[in-house]
């Protein structure tokens, strides 16, 4: 495949001082959703997750690390060789709302995600992650994209969960949640997502796993519908009203045939603050030993135990450090 291919990594230090400021100056109160400083807090996965992408796809063209005014201390190590400076890109939330700077400062993930394809020299196929996955085995481009479009990694839910936001709604309003409050969850923003495209009840669920993307998908939707993605950027936490950017590309791409659904996610996940120590290393075990798992995704390493945390980061440090 001759077509480039870049990461986008999102990050943010969430322990560092001026940020706590400043989300506490926008904080929107109660009820609010992704406000919890566990949404902004960190073991250092930007080490792993970037060294994952350098030593299992070197074929990467650039990596762009999207930021709020900040430079990973991985970073700052790697930049010393000139090379890597060339290839590892910082790019500020400034940079992807210019023409939008009135809407920043932005602390939700999702909304951020929304402007990622707005990167100045992004290739038109990129690999979006969060910072908490992993790629633990080498990995090609024939993982992310045919020739055609990307590969997706999920499953199809039923039509019978489009009854679940109603439910959600009405538990919302006994709650004393507010007329204007809208239930939030992964898989309810990939419903909005697969909605706006025409999809109805049934919808193509993705899990925590690296997302192979086309810029032009997200240029062609905004074209043909001015403003959806605008409103989009607009929420500083994350809101009831959004849809999942990945998700929204993803169905566009089904719609058109130019997708292509994996046989299998290639994930172990991990739910860090959850799962008991045993559990851990049960799933560092299959992550171990089955081939087929390219990526594991770590949520919560800040809120697990300290033998989960540590569990968890030895095994970072011996797979890819």
């Amino acid at each position: 495949m001759s077509q480039p291919i870049d990461a986008v990594l999102t990050w943010v230090d969430g322990e560092d001082p001026a940020h706590v400021a400043k989300r506490r100056a926008y904080d929107p109160g109660f009820g609010a959703a992704g406000v919890e400083a566990t949404r902004f807090a960190s073991r250092d996965e930007i080490r792993f997750s970037l060294s994952a992408l350098l030593k299992f796809a070197p074929w990467l063209r650039q990596i762009h690390i999207v930021t709020d005014g900040q430079v990973p201390r991985v970073v700052q190590e790697l930049w010393a060789d000139p090379v890597m400076r060339e290839r590892i890109k910082i790019v500020d939330h400034k940079v992807i709302y210019r023409g939008h700077e009135a809407l920043l400062p932005i602390f939700s993930g999702r909304t951020i995600e929304t402007a990622l394809y707005r990167i100045p020299d992004l290739a038109e196929r990129y690999i979006y992650l969060n910072d908490d996955f992993f790629l633990i085995r080498a990995v090609q481009p024939a993982d992310f994209f045919t020739e055609i479009g990307p590969v997706l990694r999920g499953h199809w839910m039923t039509r019978a969960y489009g009854l679940v936001p109603w439910l959600q709604l009405a538990v919302g309003r006994l709650k004393g949640r507010g007329k204007n409050w809208q239930p939030v969850g992964f898989k309810l923003q990939q419903l909005r997502a697969a909605r706006l495209v025409g999809w109805g009840l049934r919808f193509f669920s993705i899990g925590h796993t690296p997302h192979p993307l086309r810029r032009s998908t997200f240029q062609g939707f905004e074209a043909a519908h001015p403003g959806v993605i605008e409103a989009n950027m607009v929420p500083r936490f994350r809101h009831g009203s959004q849809f999942n950017p990945a998700s929204l590309a993803n169905h566009l791409e089904l719609a058109a045939r130019t997708a292509t659904i994996a046989a299998s996610d290639n994930t172990v996940y991990f739910r860090a603050d959850v799962d008991k120590p045993q559990r851990v290393r049960e799933k560092i075990a299959e992550a171990e030993a089955r081939q087929d798992a390219l990526f594991i995704c770590v949520n919560s390493l800040d809120q697990a135990s300290p033998q989960v945390q540590a569990d968890i980061l030895g095994f970072l440090r011996g797979r890819i450090l």
